[in-house]
């Protein structure tokens, strides 16, 4: 690969990671609000279907047995992994224009996001704080990013021909 090439996809990663840093920031101020209640009433059914008693208290989420809430927020809506999912597959040369496979890889890490979130309040329930803590904190974010690693691995593996191309 050509060293101007190299710095060509640098260049292009940083402008990426520039212009999805705003674009989120910008979504979020003009429709956050509306896209995280939806979020919250998903995330309120599964707790139901689990079992664990709450309220759906506007974007928060109430255990009236633990006596706590949790909010949902923009920063909780799994937008950092979708954009650094985003922001890599635009950035590789030869897999942008695999638009079905990013598709999925976007729906698979939002449905994974809302499926963390409601683990965590699940664990938080059920186990008590620590459990909740090394979930919300240590586990959960290093499976996210691996799915992303594993998405974008597939992508460049089913792809590989055309990058070389």
């Amino acid at each position: 690969m050509k060293r101007n090439s190299i710095i060509l996809n640098l260049v292009l990663l940083v402008v990426y990671f520039a212009f999805f840093s705003l674009l989120i920031l910008l979504l979020g101020s003009r429709f956050g609000e509306s896209l995280i209640r939806i979020e919250t009433q998903n995330i309120h059914v599964f707790l139901e279907i689990l079992g664990v008693p709450n309220v759906l208290l506007g974007n928060m989420v109430y255990l009236p047995s633990d006596r706590l809430s949790f909010e949902i927020t923009w920063q909780c809506s799994g937008m950092f992994s979708i954009s650094l999912y985003t922001i890599i597959y635009l950035s590789l040369p030869g897999i942008r224009k695999d638009i079905i496979s990013w598709i999925f890889g976007v729906s698979f890490l939002y449905i994974l996001n809302l499926l963390r979130i409601v683990a965590a309040v699940y664990l938080y329930h059920h186990f008590g704080e620590n459990a909740f803590s090394f979930f919300h904190y240590v586990l959960a974010p290093a499976v996210m990013f691996g799915v992303v690693i594993i998405l974008l691995g597939y992508l460049l593996v089913k792809n590989l021909g055309k990058i070389h191309s």
